[in-house]
């Protein structure tokens, strides 16, 4: 069984549709090892399944990968209640029972990437355009909900699709502040900015990020990240991040 500690932990990876299943199996040991209370998995699939020690809250399945979605919320914190998103195939959110770290409001989310074509094959965006249009009316979804569980330790996590803070590595600047703008809007704050990790953790900047209201910043101590091959195996075209709350019994 696994040892969740006394800290809340929440992660996020993008795990490229969790395809193989020796990859699966190296995945999910990965993931145990690092023993968060919250898993927000994104372009995941259903056969990496965390079920063991987590109860899934899946976005909608993707029709053109089969058993693929862009986001599921593996929680080890008891759930309150599913909460609606506007785009329920790109995000999912719930309310979790923290214990003593008090209410968790949880909402795991893909962005566009560059290139993504949207929802309209007759129209299809192009660029950045979809990242554009999506980003704001995320932004008011965080706001929200910031306002509705004014006491709640609101995260935001998945594949964000920019590096945020130090060295370059993907998105654009219009981009980066279009996203700093939104979680600013929500009274949230990325706590896996490039400059939190050493120089030589990752090889490239995070893109998959965990944010947070700013009222538990002072509990956001820790922050760890592992590349997308671990011990000679590619996992993902992702690197992973998770964040520890210290102080936030859980």
């Amino acid at each position: 069984m696994t040892d969740f500690g006394r800290d809340l932990r929440v992660g996020t990876w993008n795990v490229e549709y969790g395809r193989g299943v020796e990859k699966n199996r190296r995945r999910l040991d990965l993931l145990t090892d690092r023993a968060a209370h919250l898993w927000v998995l994104t372009e995941t699939h259903d056969h990496l399944d965390l079920s063991a020690t987590h109860r899934p809250i899946h976005s909608e399945h993707r029709d053109e990968i089969p058993g693929g979605r862009w986001v599921t919320l593996w929680t080890a914190l008891p759930v309150i209640e599913r909460l609606p998103t506007a785009d329920p195939g790109r995000s999912v959110a719930a309310r979790l029972d923290g214990g003593t770290a008090g209410e968790v409001v949880a909402y795991g989310t893909v962005l566009p990437w560059n290139g993504d074509v949207g929802p309209h094959p007759n129209r299809p965006a192009k660029g950045w355009e979809e990242f554009a249009r999506v980003v704001p009316g995320q932004g008011r979804e965080w706001a929200a909900l910031r306002r509705q569980f004014p006491d709640a330790t609101v995260v935001v996590a998945g594949d964000l699709n920019q590096d945020l803070g130090g060295r370059h590595y993907y998105g654009t600047h219009a981009c980066r502040r279009l996203l700093t703008e939104a979680l600013d809007g929500a009274e949230l704050t990325c706590l896996t900015t490039t400059d939190r990790f050493a120089p030589d953790a990752l090889e490239h900047p995070p893109i998959d990020h965990v944010a947070a209201s700013r009222s538990s910043m002072r509990h956001a101590t820790y922050v760890e990240g592992w590349n997308n091959v671990v011990d000679g195996a590619r996992l993902s075209d992702h690197g992973g991040v998770v964040v520890t709350f210290r102080g936030l019994e859980v």
